[in-house]
């Protein structure tokens, strides 16, 4: 037998992903998105590939390297994807049986996911408009002349700025143009040209989300269509789907009340009834979304009983390119509807019924389930799962005999030969009497007796959570000698309404003292040398790793991700403006004397003075969610008292999801610098 070996950094690159399930009308095929790393160039590289559910090995369906969105017709007979093989991403027909591939869309600021009209003639889909170009340019693929013109006016002209959000984390600075719904005939057979396509939706606000009614004459969506950036809500609309362009013919009805956030718009099967998925901001971005009825032509929202369920997947990790939002499913008798939730760190399916009865779970299991499609009938789900030892592997679930299948094994190869750890559930009091839920890690090659260093990873967001995913980030840490604690500190998902908005307006409180229990609770077991503590977490976890170490010298090393050290400039540097501040940390006017004072109150670089643990800051430069000055004001300030040691990383080419979806060479080069720190001051057992 081949002895184990301990996984590695460049482990990554053989890391295979699957993701966006999704199931053909017949039940027969499954089509998904496989993504690996080329081993030479070290970048993504995603195709769709076909799966039978009644097995046999899966096979490539696109020779595409940036092919994603696969979405079957309802006929059955074709398959669209998106594929950003030929510059922006553009929509692609394939036919069933394969073949060659043909472009449906070639617009300049390319085409989002297909979503199919019921008689499968006709593609819904999202482009950019610009209003000040002219039409015939819109509707022409970016070429390498327009390349050229667009890098001569960043070089020569100035950039002139009129909204608040002028910027975005993933698509970097924003041009002056919105998202509008679109739609597009298939090309008849035999055709020689390509049909153009219908914008449907106007006006200089975003829209997005289209969902057809059963008969295609109605297209729901969801916007804000108002000039008010200072709130975070969007409305749901009905419009007609034209025979032919027209703005004027424009003229959407409203579903909601501008009063909440709702989206998600699905059609019941017989049309009579939408779905919403939404809430009234209850507790502002803290609120749990739930499920409403209402109908195509408006009136009262009716709440179906969602209990205190987590809609959607909201479980963290870092191995992955896929997930799901809190995306429905009608029953085809439209007796209930299928839902996504996050419960005690999985992601589970649940039956909501339409008749206003209580929820009950589906489809469960300690795993992270992503992307469930059902075929026509129900008799069959497709769907993405993976676990704390696995990124992930397509299933198929059969109805009827309550059975299910794996159909890949996509990591079997590299996960055969790696010694992993063990993990250990954690279910402990915190020192006010509420109820903790985490996991710990133990160092591959564990021995009883023994005493190891432990590591605190802490996730981001506040409002998500750790749970059954794969985080390659935990397993390198076991591989070199620590123990890693990951708990959902009050603020985290999963847990119910109470629990996600407990941090809100008490950060570095509470959420605090939860994770120094959880590290006293760890210690308890009897084999983490407390001496040798490391700190680590990205974003919020960033924010409070920095938190952290100006509020206690019990941390050998710290290392921050993407982090926040200074509430008060945040209100102004990230992507979203002041509306986190305002909604978060309570604070009716960031800018005003009372507003500073609280949130310089709660800003770890209020404390930096105090600081003794070595520490590193990992910042990617083009992170516009958590800007890469919050990590250059707390280096300063570090470096001017000089009582720890510190070091600034900066990531090129990579945004606030580097430790996601990054360059997987970055990726590589963050696990590799962060085992340096910690080895450097807390080291792992000699071996």
């Amino acid at each position: 037998m081949v002895a184990k070996r301990r996984m590695e950094p460049a482990d990554l690159y053989r890391l295979t992903n699957v993701s966006d399930p999704q199931i053909s009308p017949d039940g027969e095929l499954i089509a998904y998105v496989q993504t690996t790393i080329d081993p030479e160039s070290k970048e993504s590289s995603s195709s769709i590939w076909i799966a039978r559910t009644a097995g046999g090995t899966p096979v490539p369906f696109t020779s595409g390297k940036k092919d994603r969105a696969p979405r079957w017709s309802p006929d059955g007979n074709w398959l669209c994807f998106s594929s950003a093989r030929d510059g922006a991403p553009q929509l692609y027909l394939i036919s069933r049986h394969g073949g060659e591939a043909q472009a449906l869309t070639e617009l300049k600021y390319g085409a989002g996911g297909a979503h199919w009209a019921p008689d499968s003639k006709r593609i819904a889909f999202s482009s950019d408009v610009d209003r000040k170009a002219e039409r015939s340019v819109l509707l022409k693929k970016a070429d390498e002349a327009d390349k050229k013109a667009a890098e001569k006016k960043a070089k020569d002209e100035a950039r002139v700025f009129t909204k608040m959000e002028w910027r975005a984390d993933s698509a970097g600075i924003l041009e002056e143009r919105e998202s509008q719904i679109w739609v597009v005939d298939l090309p008849k057979p035999g055709a020689t040209t390509k049909p153009t396509p219908m914008q449907i939706t106007w006006g200089e606000f975003e829209h997005g989300g289209p969902a057809w009614s059963p008969d295609g004459k109605q297209i729901a969506f969801y916007a804000k269509r108002d000039a008010d950036e200072r709130e975070w809500y969007s409305d749901v609309w009905v419009t007609s789907v034209p025979e032919t362009e027209d703005e004027a013919a424009f003229q959407p009805v409203k579903l909601t009340a501008s009063n909440g956030s709702f989206y998600g718009a699905t059609y019941s099967p017989d049309g009579k009834t939408l779905a919403i998925i939404g809430h009234y901001n209850e507790y502002a971005n803290a609120t749990q979304a739930t499920i409403y009825l209402t109908t195509p032509a408006g009136g009262a929202l009716r709440k179906l009983d969602t209990a205190d369920l987590a809609l959607g997947n909201t479980v963290g990790a870092d191995v992955r390119t896929g997930a799901t939002g809190a995306e429905v499913t009608w029953a085809p008798d439209g007796s209930a509807i299928y839902v996504p939730v996050s419960e005690r760190g999985a992601c589970v399916i649940y039956k909501i019924a339409t008749d206003g009865s209580a929820p009950t779970l589906f489809l469960g299991g300690e795993r992270e389930i992503q992307g469930a499609t059902f075929d026509k009938a129900q008799q069959k789900l497709a769907f993405i799962a993976g676990e704390m030892t696995n990124p992930a592997d397509l299933y198929f679930y059969d109805v009827k005999k309550g059975e299910e299948f794996r159909l890949t094994g996509v990591n079997e190869a590299i996960l055969s030969e790696l010694e992993l750890p063990e993990i250990i559930e954690l279910n402990f009091k915190a020192r006010d009497g509420w109820d903790l839920h985490g996991w710990l890690v133990k160092p591959v090659g564990f021995k009883a007796g023994e005493k190891y260093p432990l590591v605190l990873d802490i996730h981001g967001g506040p409002h998500t959570c750790f749970g059954h995913a794969f985080f390659q980030e935990f397993q390198l840490f076991a591989a070199n000698g620590y123990a890693t604690l990951f708990i959902n500190p009050r603020g985290s998902t999963s847990y119910g309404q109470k629990f996600v908005d407990a941090v809100r307006g008490d950060y570095g409180n509470r959420d605090y003292t939860d994770l120094m229990d959880a590290v006293d609770h760890a210690i308890s077991l009897g084999f983490v040398d407390e001496k040798r503590l490391g700190v680590t977490g990205g974003s919020y976890g960033g924010f409070m790793t920095n938190w952290i170490v100006g509020q206690t010298d019990r941390f050998a090393a710290a290392v921050s991700h993407r982090s926040i050290a200074n509430w008060l400039s945040f209100s102004g540097t990230p992507d979203f403006g002041p509306v986190f501040n305002i909604k978060q940390h309570l604070v009716e006017d960031p800018w005003s004397a009372e507003g500073v004072q609280q949130l310089l109150k709660i800003s770890p670089i209020s404390y930096v003075k105090n600081i003794t643990t070595p520490i590193a800051l990992f910042q990617s430069e083009f992170d516009f969610r958590c800007p890469i000055e919050q990590a250059e004001q707390f280096y300063m300030a570090l470096k001017f008292y000089g009582k720890a040691p510190t070091q600034l990383v900066r990531h090129p080419r990579s945004n606030h999801d580097l430790t996601r979806l990054g360059p997987p060479v970055l990726r590589v080069d963050r696990f590799e610098k962060q085992l340096a720190w910690f080895k450097q001051y807390c080291p792992p057992n000699a071996e």
